[in-house]
This record gives C-alpha cells, sequence and structure tokens, in this order.
C-alpha cells in the first residue's frame, strides 16, 4: 500500500470497521502513531531537545519539532493525544489538507521498510 495525501486523508476521515469509538478517537490514533514514527526517526540529540537540528527531510520540519516531539511523547505515554493536540495536527492549511498530511512521503518510507522488514 502506497501512503499518498489521499490515502492518509482518507484513513483520518473513515475509521475502521473495528474501530468502536468517536472519529476524534480514531484520529488521536492515527496521528499519534504517525507522530511517534517519525520522532523515533529524529537524532537522539533532536528527540532529547524536541527540536530539529538537521535539516534532512528526516523527522519533523524544524516549525514542528517542538509541538510534534510533545505530543508524540504524550501518545507514547498514554496511548492517546491531548485535544489541543489532536486539533492542531487535524488544522487544514493552505494545501487543503491538515497539518499530519505534509509528512506522508516519510509516513510512505517508513510503511516501506515495515513491509520490506517482515518479508526478510
Amino acid at each position: 500500500m502506497q501512503i499518498t495525501k489521499t490515502s492518509l486523508m482518507n484513513l483520518l476521515t473513515t475509521p475502521s470497521t473495528a474501530h468502536t469509538g468517536s472519529l476524534d478517537d480514531w484520529q488521536k490514533q492515527v496521528i499519534g502513531r504517525a507522530l511517534s514514527a517519525l520522532f523515533q526517526r529524529q537524532t537522539r540529540d533532536e528527540r532529547t531537545t524536541n527540536t530539529t537540528n538537521q535539516h534532512n527531510n528526516i523527522g519533523f520540519a524544524g516549525c514542528d519539532a517542538k509541538a510534534g516531539s510533545f505530543a508524540a511523547k504524550s501518545y507514547m505515554k498514554r496511548g492517546t493525544l491531548l485535544d489541543f493536540q489532536h486539533t492542531k495536527w487535524m488544522a487544514v492549511g493552505a494545501s487543503g489538507f491538515p497539518r499530519i498530511v505534509k509528512y506522508h512521503k516519510q509516513l510512505n518510507e517508513i510503511a516501506q521498510e515495515k513491509v520490506a522488514a517482515h518479508a526478510a
């Protein structure tokens, strides 16, 4: 499966048939997992300081590093995002997509790496 802007948007707006909670709860899970995966791509120093020091298109963009790091840590600790974190990452920008969607290419790379690891 390829993760594109459209497929990520569809995932955010169409809960799994196994999901029994609200749409917001579904989105918090999808965003939380995505942020956690992006956070793991940050360097050790960046994860510690909640910043982006290397501008290498891996992990969070500088403008999202602090909020993304805190939200990822919150999700990993609590298993959900707080309401204000959900609102931030679902906020629609000039692109017409929620903020989290700008990371679709990296999320696709992560997904492809997982597929390759399971195939090996």
